[in-house]
């Protein structure tokens, strides 16, 4: 065994040696194919500059500097909604199936980039071969007594094998690696996704999150309204059995603890609603999954919306279009080389012997080099076709970064606007908001007195309620508005809270 060990490594030896002949009998040409792999063919790419403004419409729109934040929930300060966060951040399956896309888009980068380098393959074959043959004579040639000779005769072969082989495809303009570029820019837009994916369910839990404490401040409302109705109503029964009203007043004011009533449940039935869209995002189940009540109390934080050039840089879903269109231009460096010769090496070193005896012995030594070029002459216009459609793919990669990037600032314009104006709007109703509890409380005075109708404090009681939700409404509207800015804006200003 020792000896057929050390006579293998012999011819190993011999073959490499071999090899090193051969290597520098044709380093010229190695020289010359090396110099032409450095080439790259077609247009170079540069990103667009999309027109910016300087300044936001929204007259609001602050552009001081924010505290820092990991997360950008935490500009809330709010507990509960930071560990919703983190639980919808681990457990949400949206994020499995990003991340995953990522994995597999980088997988397929590393597809393309194998192309690059040379392909080694161990070749192990044994074959035991029988076959019948037929020979014939040329023309004019004579055998003796060849009528008597069977022109059939059975071979019976033996083959042991065993080679590596070498295949490369030199890449002579690119084309190689323009493929891997296209792949790895479309990994790296597929991570941009994976964190626009990030940033849309967060923000989605924070609106349900705040939603919810609308409904819970709304419910705290419209329970001490229910309660008030209650002794209205029991006031007015007073009244209605000593004779000093009729049983009018006494509907009006049952009707209004009722309508309350059905109020209260209604909003109690759409903030169940917003709870299970909370246990869905964070993966657990509604029916496993309640909050207590938190009702709004504040006014949400102010988000500075910095300066608009700022935007490009942040958002994720921008930045996902632009790797798309360097990817899809890059695949146009593709098509172009398609057009250039190509040019492929191959070669096999090993043993090959009919006779086991010989096998793996010098005498049984196998070798094979050689060269493929290939230039296109006529392929029925294959290769115009897919340039054209390389550039036209190219076209729609750069109108969609366009479109991106004017519907960023067309959200951040939405959202600034909306606080603006909700600012106001906040502002009147607490106006409202007082002069309605002026109104009812002159109302109920007056009906006490006996100086007005039941009716009159119906309705300064309904305008009251009213107000009252509107105004509860706008401030979550307010928090709603908060988070659709900092979406606008691209959220985090790192991605360490996706970790």
């Amino acid at each position: 065994m020792k000896i057929l060990i050390s006579s293998i490594k012999f011819e190993l030896n011999k073959i490499l040696f071999l090899l090193a002949q051969i290597t520098l009998s044709y380093f010229h040409y190695l020289i010359l194919i090396f110099l032409f792999v450095g080439c790259q063919v077609g247009p170079k790419y540069h990103c667009p500059l999309p027109e910016i403004p300087d300044d936001w419409k929204a007259e609001t729109a602050t552009i001081v500097p924010t505290p820092y934040y990991a997360c950008w929930w935490e500009v809330f300060n709010e507990e509960q909604l930071n560990t919703l966060e983190q639980l919808a951040v681990a457990n949400n399956p949206t994020v499995y199936i990003a991340l995953e896309r990522v994995l597999e888009a980088r997988a397929v980068a590393g597809v393309k980039k194998a192309d690059l380098y040379p392909q080694l393959d161990l070749n192990g074959k044994y074959s035991d071969t029988g076959q019948l043959f037929q020979f014939f004579l040329p023309p004019g040639v004579l055998i003796p007594n060849a009528n008597k000779i069977s022109p059939f005769f059975r071979i019976h072969q033996f083959l042991y094998f065993l080679t590596a082989s070498l295949n490369y495809e030199v890449d002579l303009w690119g084309r190689l690696r323009g493929e891997y570029a296209s792949a790895l820019y479309s990994a790296e837009a597929q991570q941009q996704d994976y964190y626009a994916s990030l940033l849309s369910l967060t923000a989605e839990l924070a609106n349900h999150y705040f939603q919810l404490r609308t409904f819970d401040a709304q419910m705290d409302y419209l329970q001490a309204t229910v309660d008030s109705y209650q002794k209205n109503f029991q006031l007015v029964k007073a009244r209605f059995d000593k004779g000093i009203i009729n049983y009018g007043d006494v509907a009006n004011a049952s009707l209004q603890v009722t309508n309350a009533q059905s109020n209260y449940e209604d909003t109690a039935r759409q903030r169940r609603i917003e709870e299970n869209a909370i246990a869905v995002l964070i993966g657990t189940l509604p029916s496993e999954f309640s909050l207590e009540s938190n009702p709004l109390a504040y006014p949400p934080p102010v988000i500075p919306a910095g300066v608009p050039a700022t935007i490009i840089a942040q958002r994720p879903d921008i930045a996902e279009a632009e790797r798309n269109m360097a990817a899809q231009h890059k695949l146009i460096n593709v098509a172009y080389a398609s057009f250039l010769p190509s040019l492929s090496l191959t070669g096999a070193l090993g043993y090959s012997s009919p006779d086991f005896g010989q096998f793996l012995k010098g005498i049984s030594r196998y070798w094979t080099f050689g060269a493929n070029a290939r230039e296109p002459l006529f392929d029925g216009g294959r290769n115009c076709a897919n340039l054209r459609e390389a550039w036209a793919r190219y076209r729609v990669a750069s109108g969609e970064y366009q479109q991106t990037v004017f519907k960023a600032f067309q959200e951040v314009e939405n959202a600034l606007s909306n606080l603006e104006r909700q600012d106001k709007q906040s502002k009147l109703l607490s106006s409202s908001v007082k002069s309605s509890e002026d109104v009812y409380r002159l109302s109920s005075n007056r009906y006490k007195k006996g100086l007005t109708s039941y009716l009159e404090v119906i309705d300064s009681e309904r305008a009251k309620l009213n107000v009252q939700l509107n105004d509860i409404g706008l401030l979550g509207a307010r928090y709603l508005s908060t988070v659709q800015l900092i979406k606008a804006l691209g959220g985090s200003w790192e991605m360490s809270c996706s970790d």
